[in-house]
């Protein structure tokens, strides 16, 4: 009869955010739909203009679509609301968030709204951590499966298979990528200085293998 040990082993590596991630979008209210069209597709090219002069580049400014649509709970009041997205992202939050209150002044008008809803970031991996994670996943695996050995009154004997298993990840807790539901954010007077900066968040990344050793009797 054969015999053999399976074991999982895990490695942990950090991750930093690499990329930060926004849906803007922009909303008119109007009397009539034509109008409401016209006056966001305005609103959303000024927005593109003012984004561009705080420093976003069009890399990081991207379509995000349009929608038209009369509220069911202002049924008996005229008006219509017509919405566009820009999809924006930035490497840099301090730089992110002061693009977004170059806008703010665009919104006094009480028919035009904006919300901010940030999006999961994008994480950097650094090839040599992940290595280093691979490598730790495995000794672990060896040493778990070890110590059953050891136990039974067996030795391993090689390795017969080896599978890497799907991924574990944390939640950075940063906007986008809570551990509950959230994310949304107002931009209104969101300004252009945060103050101090601080260093981007990270979350910590589970490598795992699961690896199955012969064994025979000692």
């Amino acid at each position: 009869m054969d015999r053999f040990i399976d074991v999982v082993g895990t490695g942990t590596l950090s991750e930093s955010v690499a990329e930060y991630r926004a849906d803007v979008t922009l909303q008119v209210r109007a009397a009539q739909v034509e109008t409401a069209i016209q006056e966001v597709s305005d609103l959303r090219s000024e927005c593109i203009r003012r984004l561009r002069t705080a420093g976003l580049t069009d890399r990081e400014l991207l379509e995000g679509g349009a929608e038209v649509w009369r509220p069911w709970y202002l049924k008996k009041k005229p008006g219509q609301e017509a919405s566009q997205k820009l999809l924006v992202s930035c490497e840099d939050m301090q730089r992110l968030m002061g693009a977004l209150g170059a806008l703010e002044s665009l919104f006094e008008n009480q028919r035009y709204s904006i919300s901010v809803s940030m999006r999961r970031p994008i994480f950097a991996t650094n090839l040599a951590a992940r290595r280093e994670a691979e490598r730790a996943a495995i000794a672990d695996a060896e040493n778990k499966a070890a110590n059953i050995a050891g136990r039974a009154g067996l030795s391993l004997d090689g390795v017969i298979e080896c599978e890497e298993l799907d991924t574990k990840m944390s939640r950075s807790g940063s906007f986008g990528d809570q551990d509950w539901m959230g994310g949304a954010v107002a931009a209104g007077g969101a300004g252009g200085d945060l103050g101090e900066t601080l260093e981007a968040a990270t979350r910590s990344t589970s490598v795992r293998f699961r690896v199955r050793y012969a064994a025979t009797p000692v």
